[in-house]
């Protein structure tokens, strides 16, 4: 049943891409100062919605390393605890703000 949903949402998504193409074929130029380009709009649209969820994630990055490293110091001391000996004690950590 997961996988049909998954194909539904993705043919979904493919049809709303190739409507969006084809309604949106009119050249723009995109001007960078040093150098333009023409491009269909919706291949535009497209580079700028990808190169958006890339830098969203880039910018998650930080902070799942951080609760990647705090996840795995958690791990350990339920590791020792299992095995008796006695965890170290430590300084509870800061906020995220702080």
């Amino acid at each position: 049943m997961r996988n049909f949903l998954y194909s539904v949402i993705v043919l979904l998504c493919l049809v709303t891409g190739l409507a969006l193409h084809l309604r949106n074929q009119t050249p723009v130029t995109l001007d960078l100062y040093l150098a333009a380009w023409t491009l269909p709009l919706s291949l535009l649209l497209v580079l700028v919605l990808t190169l958006g969820a890339l830098l969203g994630a880039l910018a998650m990055l930080p902070g799942r390393w951080r609760l990647g490293r705090r996840l795995h110091g958690v791990e350990r001391e339920l590791r020792q605890q299992a095995r008796g000996t006695p965890a170290t004690t430590r300084a509870p950590e800061p906020p995220d703000g702080a």
